[in-house]
């Protein structure tokens, strides 16, 4: 394969998955065919199938690059103050990757149950973040912005509790969608439930972000 070859092959896969996620938030993972995601990217369903032989696999593809990105953005854990900033944008970072991939998360239940690749592969995620947020509300804790009179097995809840939240807010059969209550967005449900682990310290900090 030639170096044009390539990358003309690079740049068709690239086109196919942005209008797979596009077609996906659009109209609903559901109501997509191969057929329709190969006319927008303006291929044949045979070079489309090359790349991406099922649906799953094109989910999958998305799944992968956005969990890459939003660990990419993770830094070492270092001083308090940037262990704390990093935590408080990983909330934002976590609500701007549901809005961008809607359709991963309304449908989560029902992907991981279609595809035992896509279901090992939340779970590995899972694991990693909730071990983020765990030792960054240890380090906090220790640096005295977050309360010593916590119990580590009450910041393991807490973190415990911080991913099943990031996971499960927008599937398509939670409160989210309920018009009856005010809806609140993730990030700010998630800042709001560390909000009283926070020491004065810890709470001078959170109100200068």
């Amino acid at each position: 394969m030639t170096k044009k070859e390539y990358i003309i092959m690079a740049t068709t896969k690239e086109k196919i998955l942005s209008q797979a996620e596009r077609l996906f938030n659009e109209e609903g993972y559901n109501n997509v065919s191969l057929r329709d995601i190969a006319e927008a990217a303006g291929t044949t369903i045979g070079n489309l199938t090359y790349h991406f032989p099922q649906k799953e696999n094109l989910v999958f593809a998305i799944q992968s690059e956005l969990y890459t990105e939003f660990l990419h953005n993770f830094v070492d854990q270092q001083d308090g103050l940037l262990t704390f900033e990093n935590m408080i944008n990983s909330f934002l970072r976590i609500n701007e990757n549901r809005k961008k991939n809607a359709f991963f998360y309304r449908n989560i239940v029902e992907l991981c149950q279609e595809s035992s690749a896509i279901a090992s592969s939340v779970d590995t995620f899972r694991q990693k973040i909730y071990q983020y947020y765990l030792s960054s509300f240890l380090n906090l804790q220790q640096e005295e912005i977050l309360r010593n009179d916590i119990s580590t097995k009450q910041y393991e809840t807490l973190a415990y509790t911080v991913v099943y939240l990031s996971g499960m807010w927008w599937q398509n059969t939670t409160q989210y969608y309920d018009e009856s209550i005010p809806r609140i967005e993730l990030h700010t449900a998630l800042k709001d439930l560390i909000y009283p682990y926070l020491t004065k310290k810890g709470m001078s900090i959170f109100s200068s972000f």
